[in-house]
C-alpha cells in the first residue's frame, strides 16, 4: 500500500515536470525557441534571345545569328525577345553587339524605322542649351591646348566706322553740283562733279567733300580734303563667359554598312576582308563646337558671319567666378594703363614702319621641327 502511494507520487512529479517543460519551451514565454530552417528558394529563370554574333544595322538576323539562354525572372523585362520568332528573319533596327539581350524594339520589318538613334554627342548637351561650331586656328585656339570639356571665354573685335545714316555709306560723302555741259541755267541733270569753292569741274574722278579752314599762319582760307579714307576704329569684349567644348576638330562620321557586309550577315557568314588602313598624318583642328545658350548661339553666328576676329581664352575648371568686363578701345588703354601720346621728333627709325612687323613661327611656314 505504502508502496502504491511511492509510484503515485513519482507520477505526480514527473507531470508537474512535464507541464513546467512544456510553458518554459513556448515561443511567448521568453525563453529559447526552436527555429525550423525553412529551404533554400531556387532561383526562377526564363529564356531570352541573345545575339551570337554581332549584326550590323539593317542586317536580316539569320537563325544561328542568336541563342537561347537561361536569364533570372526578376530581370527580365516585358521588352526582352523570348521567341525565336519574334527576331529571326527580321531586320536589326539598330547594331546589336554579341552577347547582347535583343529586345522587340531592336527589330523591324519597316524601312522607316532605320533611321539613326542619334548622336552621342547630343547627351552631352543639358537641357535648354545647344551646340555651335566655330572656326579655329593655333592663336585663337589657346594653341591647341583645347580638348572636350574645357571651359572658354569667346572675345570678339571688331572695327567701328561712322557711316550716313540714309545712305548707310562710309563718311565722308561724295559732293557734286549739278550743272549744264554749257554751264548755263539746270535744265537736266548730268554726272559731272564740281568742286564747291573752286567751281572746277571733275568729270571722271569725284572728290570727296572737305571743309573751309583758315590757315593760322597767313589767315588765307582754304578748303581742306582728307587724305585718306575713314580709318576704323577697334574695339573688344568678351562676348560669352564659361563656353563649354564640345569637341576640337570635325566629328568622326560613322561607316555606313556595306552592301556586302549586309549580304554576308544575311548569310550568316563574315564580311569580306578589308585592305589595311592606311596611316594619315593628323592634322591641326580648324574648327571647335561650343555649348552655349541658344541666345549665345546667335551672338557667335552674327560674329561669325560678320567677319569678327573671334579669340578663345581658357578657363580653369574649377573657377566659379563671373566678372563683368569693360569693352577696350584705344582710349580704354590709354585711360587705363596710363600711357601717353608720343612727342614728334626731329629723328626717327630707318626703314620707316607703317604696320607691326609679325614674327613668322616655324609651323605657320610650313616647317616641323
Amino acid at each position: 500500500m505504502r508502496r502504491g502511494r511511492i509510484l503515485i507520487l513519482l507520477a505526480l512529479i514527473l507531470l508537474g515536470i512535464a507541464v513546467a517543460a512544456f510553458f518554459f519551451l513556448r515561443p511567448d514565454s521568453g525563453g529559447d525557441t526552436i527555429v525550423v530552417a525553412e529551404p533554400t528558394a531556387v532561383p526562377r529563370e526564363a529564356n531570352i534571345i541573345i545575339a551570337a554574333q554581332n549584326i550590323p544595322r539593317g542586317a536580316l538576323i539569320p537563325t544561328d545569328g542568336v541563342i537561347i539562354a537561361p536569364f533570372p525572372l526578376d530581370m527580365v523585362v516585358e521588352t526582352m525577345a523570348t521567341d525565336v520568332a519574334q527576331v529571326v528573319g527580321h531586320r536589326a533596327r539598330t547594331e546589336i553587339a554579341r552577347g547582347m539581350p535583343i529586345t522587340t524594339e531592336m527589330v523591324t520589318d519597316q524601312a522607316g524605322d532605320f533611321l539613326g538613334t542619334g548622336s552621342d554627342a547630343s547627351l552631352a548637351i543639358e537641357e535648354g542649351e545647344t551646340a555651335i561650331s566655330i572656326p579655329l586656328n593655333r592663336l585663337s585656339g589657346v594653341a591647341f591646348a583645347l580638348r572636350g570639356g574645357d571651359e572658354v571665354d569667346i572675345i570678339v573685335s571688331m572695327l567701328i566706322v561712322d557711316i550716313d545714316i540714309d545712305f548707310q555709306s562710309v563718311l565722308p560723302n561724295l559732293t557734286g553740283i549739278l550743272v549744264n555741259p554749257d554751264r548755263g541755267p539746270i535744265n537736266s541733270f548730268v554726272g559731272d562733279w564740281v568742286d564747291p569753292i573752286t567751281g572746277q569741274v571733275f568729270v571722271e574722278e569725284p572728290r570727296v567733300v572737305g571743309r573751309a579752314e583758315t590757315d593760322v599762319s597767313t589767315g588765307e582760307l582754304l578748303y581742306t580734303l582728307p587724305s585718306e579714307r575713314q580709318r576704323p576704329r577697334l574695339i573688344t569684349q568678351r562676348l560669352v563667359e564659361k563656353a563649354k567644348v564640345l569637341h576640337v576638330g570635325t566629328f568622326a562620321l560613322e561607316d555606313e554598312v556595306a552592301p556586302a557586309e549586309l549580304i554576308a550577315a544575311e548569310e550568316g557568314g563574315a564580311p569580306p576582308p578589308q585592305s589595311a588602313p592606311i596611316a594619315s598624318v593628323p592634322t591641326p583642328p580648324d574648327i571647335i563646337t561650343l555649348i552655349v545658350s541658344p541666345q549665345e548661339a546667335l551672338a557667335i553666328n552674327y560674329a561669325v558671319k560678320s567677319g569678327m576676329d573671334i579669340v578663345l581664352t581658357l578657363r580653369s575648371p574649377d573657377d566659379p567666378t563671373e566678372t563683368l568686363t569693360d569693352m577696350v578701345s584705344l582710349q580704354y588703354l590709354i585711360e587705363t594703363y596710363r600711357m601717353s601720346i608720343p612727342q614728334r621728333l626731329p629723328y626717327s627709325i630707318s626703314p620707316r614702319v607703317d604696320q607691326f612687323i609679325l614674327p613668322l613661327l616655324p609651323d605657320d611656314q610650313g616647317v616641323t621641327e
